[in-house]
């Protein structure tokens, strides 16, 4: 699956551009695939949601990768059909589920993202 350099989002096959950075994909990241092994913890349905992840998690140094496996990337998917979801290194599991929980609770995340 392609990857935008800048933002770091996955995006599904087919897809050429990066509909937020409006940059060419990369088909892989490389400094990424040296880290290890990535699980996936957490869904949103927008773009807006997913940055604001990255954020919180980007400032406690964890650095997730985002898929985004919707049809049609420039267009929300809702509730159950969210598709944009974060993946963490395994080992920085437990902090995110934390620090995404937090967020939850002091409103800084809406309660429309899921746990995976």
């Amino acid at each position: 699956m392609p990857f935008c350099p800048k933002c770091r989002f996955e995006y599904k096959q087919g897809v050429k551009t990066c509909p937020e950075c409006k940059v060419d994909l990369e088909p892989h990241l490389p400094e990424i695939e040296s880290i290890g092994d990535y699980v996936e913890v957490y869904m949103v349905s927008n773009r807006m949601e997913a940055d604001v992840v990255r954020s919180l998690l980007e400032e406690n140094e964890i650095y997730p990768l985002i898929r985004d496996l919707r049809s049609f990337p420039v267009l929300p998917d809702f509730g159950r059909r969210a598709r944009l979801r974060i993946a963490v290194p395994v080992d920085k599991t437990a902090r995110t589920r934390e620090l995404l929980e937090a967020a939850r609770e002091d409103g800084a995340l809406t309660s429309q993202g899921r746990f995976l």
